[in-house]
């Protein structure tokens, strides 16, 4: 059905139904019926409020299949991001998270590299990394390099992690304490070709700066075999 306005011709969006063709006719007078059904303040305020979806961590969708820590709290504090950044990643670093928590959000952020946005995965690894935005060399890649652009940064990560992208699953085979401090996590990745893969992340908890008191990545580079070598052990 449609109604015609101004001369114009209107297809009802069908969520609308009846109700909206009602709305949109007028009176013999001219005044639109809509205005003689319009409510008072204080009939407004008697209408209850639905409740949004909760965003506990029993509900919310970034969550709910975080494993259960030993605070018995499931809460990723992903949920937390404030909205007044423009295109915000969806995964970002948070007290909440430990170590594993921290390396998974960034594998799955990986597998799903184009969800909400192309090449969003990338950016969640950039927000995690520790020398993101710095003018010195850095060795996030195991190789040094500059992490201050990040246009640079999305072309050597899509290079050098191209076994993250797209990826089937993953497995932290193994996580410890180096001894220089830093935590060590040892990642076995079924890349979207079926093919195994091994990655070694570092880990660090920031100790200032914008993510400080959170786990963020201070290298990142795939291993050579399944035993975790890599060259890039003895610079990092």
């Amino acid at each position: 059905s449609s109604v015609r306005l101004s001369g114009a011709r209107h297809r009802h969006n069908s969520s609308y139904g009846k109700g909206a063709s009602r709305c949109l006719a007028t009176s013999g007078n001219g005044e639109s019926s809509s205005f003689k059904q319009m409510l008072s303040a204080e009939q407004i305020l008697e209408i209850p409020i639905e409740r949004r979806r909760r965003t506990t961590a029993e509900e919310c969708p970034f969550c709910a299949d975080a494993p259960i820590k030993e605070n018995d709290s499931r809460c990723l504090g992903i949920c937390r991001l404030p909205t007044n950044v423009s295109n915000p990643p969806q995964y970002f670093p948070h007290e909440l998270q430990d170590c594993a928590d921290a390396v998974n959000l960034q594998l799955k952020a990986m597998r799903d590299i184009n969800d909400p946005r192309k090449d969003h995965g990338v950016q969640v690894l950039y927000e995690f990394a520790v020398d993101a935005g710095t003018m010195e060399r850095s060795r996030y890649f195991g190789f040094s390099s500059d992490m201050y652009h990040y246009d640079h940064f999305q072309g050597k990560a899509l290079n050098h992690m191209n076994g993250l992208v797209s990826c089937q699953s993953w497995e932290i085979e193994e996580e410890f304490v180096r001894d220089d401090g830093r935590t060590q996590c040892h990642v076995k990745v079924l890349d979207k070709a079926g093919k195994e893969r091994f990655f070694i992340f570092i880990m660090v908890v920031r100790s200032f700066g914008k993510w400080e008191n959170c786990w963020n990545t201070h290298r990142l580079f795939e291993a050579e075999d399944a035993e975790y070598n890599s060259k890039y052990l003895q610079f990092v």
